[in-house]
């Protein structure tokens, strides 16, 4: 085909509007979330996989469930993110657990099976009749919770109604999640003492997860939650096991609310702690 003048400067045209589309993105600014989540993702890539037994992933499905109700239990508040305090106690032994959340009164009690697949895990959790986190009751709660088969990424969807503790009303809701777990072998040396002013430890195994969870409202979402948590399993003493999760959305304009678990325990999952609901 014979290129005429029209046809170069067509060309011509064209590699211009091309330029120009590379230098209107190459200006665009940068992301402020782009830090970190660089680091998550630099940090997951520098580690390794989970060793997650049976019982662990029992227990801490039952931990997300817990503190997923806990979260959706600020979200029917008057306040925003009215302070509260909690018991958290999670007992699981192999592929059947039982969590028990207990706070002004009230007592909810989650009961959860663990399913082995090839790909995975799935943790099916209910609620015992009855639960009730200050004053709101949990009706028809329903759970199921996935493991990867390097439990590396853990997903989650619940379900259930709470009756309003004021007005009577009954709404429904549900929370869904996606976290990341990973693990590492960090050199933690303790604080000296008197009595050992130079302390030594040998290298701890320690997994992380970072991840974000939505709450839904009539079937559309009304908040957003960011958690990281930190698990160190019971090696000549206590295990350790703490989750921070904080309020991303709706309400970023507002003093942060900021739900936090520390909880120490033993094998093979048996940790207890206190709940805080807080503002920062």
């Amino acid at each position: 085909m014979k290129t005429t003048n029209h046809n170069l400067s067509a060309i011509a045209m064209g590699v211009a509007l091309a330029i120009g589309s590379v230098s209107a993105l190459a200006a665009n600014p940068a992301n402020p979330a782009a830090f970190g989540l660089n680091k998550a993702s630099k940090a997951e890539r520098e580690s390794i996989n989970p060793t997650f037994e049976a019982s662990e992933r029992t227990g801490l499905a039952l931990v997300e469930s817990s503190l997923s109700l806990i979260a959706a239990r600020t979200h029917i508040d008057p306040v925003h993110c009215a302070e509260k305090e909690y018991k958290l106690s999670v007992d699981a032994f192999d592929k059947e657990g039982e969590a028990t959340i207990t706070g002004d009164g009230d007592k909810t009690v989650l009961q959860a099976l663990l399913t082995e697949a090839a790909l995975g895990a799935q943790v099916d959790v209910s609620a015992k009749a009855g639960a009730k986190l200050y004053g709101a009751a949990i009706k028809d709660y329903t759970g199921d919770h996935q493991w990867s088969r390097k439990n590396n990424i853990f997903l989650d969807r619940a379900e259930w109604t709470f009756k309003h503790p004021e007005s009577g009303r009954l709404i429904p809701y549900d929370e869904h999640s996606v976290k990341d777990y990973f693990k590492r072998i960090e050199d933690v040396i303790p604080p000296p003492t008197h009595d050992n002013p130079d302390p030594e430890d040998p290298p701890e195994s320690w997994e992380y997860d970072w991840g974000f969870e939505v709450i839904t409202k009539k079937g559309l979402p009304v908040a957003k939650w960011t958690e990281l948590s930190w698990y160190r399993q019971q090696d000549g003493g206590d295990g350790i096991l703490e989750v921070h999760k904080e309020l991303l959305a709706p309400d970023t304009n507002k003093s942060l609310c900021r739900i936090v678990y520390q909880a120490s325990g033993f094998t093979p999952f048996e940790f207890s702690g206190t709940v805080k609901v807080t503002k920062q």
